[in-house]
């Protein structure tokens, strides 16, 4: 699938997988820092954004998706950042090419498997109430995006992901709403999406020797400290950076922060690369 993407900046690339939900436009801050030293990129993931939609929305399509973009901008290496979903994705991705990636920065994802949907994790019921509440919102019954934000106010008491959240509208040419997200596809395909790193988690499986970054939160839940020497069973050259006062989304809540540690973990290639 060909990716939409963005581009900016000139020097190594730098390519950055978004999150579920989200699209590339989340990571632009970041991105024009970044775009100071390096070639950066940043597609929107299948079924997010402007990219295609489609009814498969695995780890390993996905994966793909980013080698064929690379392919078709003549990238030979590069880094990759991926935040949550997107993070599998470089996990996957730097598993199958490994050649292809100089260094890999993982935003507050693990490399382990997550509780499965049956066990109602409190992950896995956030996740299945968001996308209860996108299945029975019709977009098209409305023309501001306040009317929407009220009716989810309820089911998604955080106003912060409500914003987010309503990113995926776009106006269409009867002046009200539609999705710009497959809804359908990632509902259905939700519990690969939450639970698609069993190979990870057998003991047999190769290490992945890229020297790789994991940042966490520290407010997130989603890496546990009970999920660091998995991680660094696979990923035996990596280090685990956790800002504080920074829950799931830290490359918005503590941005300064977030590129201070990237800038320090990739100094060397910095100056290799001047």
């Amino acid at each position: 699938m060909e990716l939409y993407y963005r581009k900016m900046g000139q020097g190594m690339p730098f390519i950055i997988l978004h999150g579920l939900y989200g699209s590339s436009d989340n990571w632009l801050t970041i991105a024009r820092h970044l775009s100071e030293k390096y070639e950066v990129i940043i597609p929107d993931m299948r079924n997010h954004g402007r990219s295609p939609h489609h009814p498969v929305h695995t780890y390993g399509e996905m994966s793909a998706d980013v080698l064929e973009l690379m392919d078709r901008l003549n990238i030979g290496q590069c880094i990759l950042l991926g935040h949550s979903m997107g993070g599998k994705t470089a996990i996957h991705l730097a598993a199958r090419e490994a050649e292809r990636i100089s260094r890999l920065i993982i935003d507050d994802i693990s490399p382990v498997n997550y509780s499965s949907l049956t066990e109602h994790s409190p992950l896995a019921l956030e996740h299945l109430n968001i996308m209860d509440n996108l299945l029975h919102t019709i977009p098209e019954q409305y023309s501001r995006r306040e009317e929407i934000e009220q009716l989810w106010a309820k089911k998604i008491p955080d106003p912060a992901m409500r914003l987010f959240m309503l990113k995926n509208l776009q106006r269409n040419n009867n002046g009200t709403f539609e999705w710009r997200i497959n809804i359908k596809s990632i509902a259905r395909n939700l519990p690969q999406i939450l639970n698609g790193m069993d190979d990870f988690s057998q003991e047999k499986y190769p290490e992945i020797n890229i020297p790789t970054l994991f940042i966490k939160g520290e407010l997130s839940s989603y890496i546990q400290p009970d999920m660091f020497p998995q991680i660094q069973r696979i990923f035996p050259h990596s280090e685990i950076v956790i800002l504080p006062d920074a829950g799931h989304w830290l490359h918005v809540e503590q941005s300064g922060l977030f590129l201070a540690a990237i800038m320090q973990f990739l100094s060397d290639i910095n100056e290799s690369f001047i």
